[in-house]
């Protein structure tokens, strides 16, 4: 009987808000590039914490305390401790195959972002972009979420083996919005904390009187949506942050999407994932013409493009209309659902896994 092959997932992306009976809750990140992938891969799977031994090398430890280090590939995210370059360095032959999965241009960072201080080498000595950058070039082979992180994998870090696998959406998963003759919601899904000055951009149009606002992953102790665009807290409702198995249910409260994205080189490597839950909700979105938004509207005909406040002023003007909501997200979850579905990405996600088998 041929071997029943097994892949590893740590990943560091793990909510610090969020908690259950059941586990730690992923980020959105591992959420969106693995854990909802796990489901339609090819192979058995773990996913936890990575570990090392001295004589049975790299394995994961599971939320049952079980340890594993019988994994055949370790898909490995965001790891950027120090403390981890000897072992890596020190791997013997016939161990895992290591893979980074790279979904952000760390390097690019924001100084208003969050993440900036927890990884700059000057502000985080254990935990920082440069090991990140070195364990990502010990390792075996890396898979990216848009081209231009591939891009940057191949040609400053000098990986050899790099792949793309697309974020995705289980379209099944999300509540579609019904359109109804009223006054329309715009609504926002995120954390302000994890911006790079994106949200300043709704500043120049969010007080429009032909809608309202929504805000979709408030936290008390962060900055509040409001706030960040300009506007009365009194004009901005706001639901919290949800678990990944009820945020696709609960987090779309809204009629009209936007998806606004500083032009810096950070941005520049996010992916489409914000437009195309979107759509997945029944929900036609304005997003920034920057990056993969770009590429989504071009290549898909997904979203619709803004770059001055006057070209976001009249794209929402222009959806305030129920019907022409409604003919725009018809068309869009239908794209959607055929091409960026969650089992499409995973046959993607297990096809580059093959490859090192």
């Amino acid at each position: 009987m041929p071997k029943v092959r097994k892949i590893g997932i740590a990943s560091t992306d793990w909510s610090r808000t969020l908690t259950t009976l059941d586990g730690p809750v992923p980020g959105g990140s591992n959420w969106v590039r693995l854990q909802q992938n796990r489901p339609h891969m090819k192979f058995g799977s773990v996913t936890g914490l990575l570990v090392h031994h001295k004589q049975k090398g790299l394995g994961i430890i599971d939320w049952f305390n079980k340890t594993h280090y019988d994994c055949d590939v370790i898909i490995v995210q965001r790891l950027m401790f120090g403390a981890l370059l000897d072992k890596l360095a020190d791997r013997r032959p016939g161990g895992p195959v290591i893979i980074n999965d790279i979904d952000d241009w760390y390097w690019g960072l924001h100084k208003e972002n969050h993440a900036y201080k927890l990884t700059h080498p000057d502000y985080n000595k254990e935990e920082n972009i440069e090991h990140y950058k070195n364990i990502i070039q010990l390792g075996d082979g890396v898979v990216a979420s848009t081209p231009f992180l591939a891009g940057k994998m191949k040609n400053e870090f000098g990986c050899a083996n790099v792949d793309i696998v697309h974020n995705c959406v289980t379209t099944g998963d999300f509540a579609k919005r019904i359109y109804r003759n009223k006054k329309p919601v715009v609504g926002w899904v995120g954390s302000t904390s994890h911006r790079s000055g994106d949200l300043d951009i709704l500043k120049d149009f969010a007080n429009n009187k032909m809608f309202r606002w929504h805000h979709s992953g408030h936290i008390d102790s962060a900055a509040w949506f409001a706030d960040k665009i300009g506007i009365h807290r009194d004009r901005v409702s706001k639901t919290v942050m949800y678990h990944p198995q009820q945020y696709a249910k609960l987090s779309f409260q809204f009629d009209i999407g936007v998806a606004p994205l500083n032009d810096i080189p950070f941005n520049w490597a996010k992916s489409w994932i914000k437009g195309i839950e979107y759509a997945s909700a029944g929900i036609p979105f304005v997003a920034s013409d920057v990056g993969e938004y770009r590429r989504l509207h071009d290549e898909y005909g997904v979203g619709r493009l803004a770059t001055t406040p006057e070209e976001w002023t009249a794209h929402l003007e222009e959806l305030c209309d129920p019907q022409v909501r409604a003919r725009e997200a018809k068309r869009q979850l239908e794209i959607v659902k055929n091409e960026l579905d969650v089992k499409n990405m995973a046959l993607n996600w297990s096809n580059v896994i093959e490859k090192y088998l």
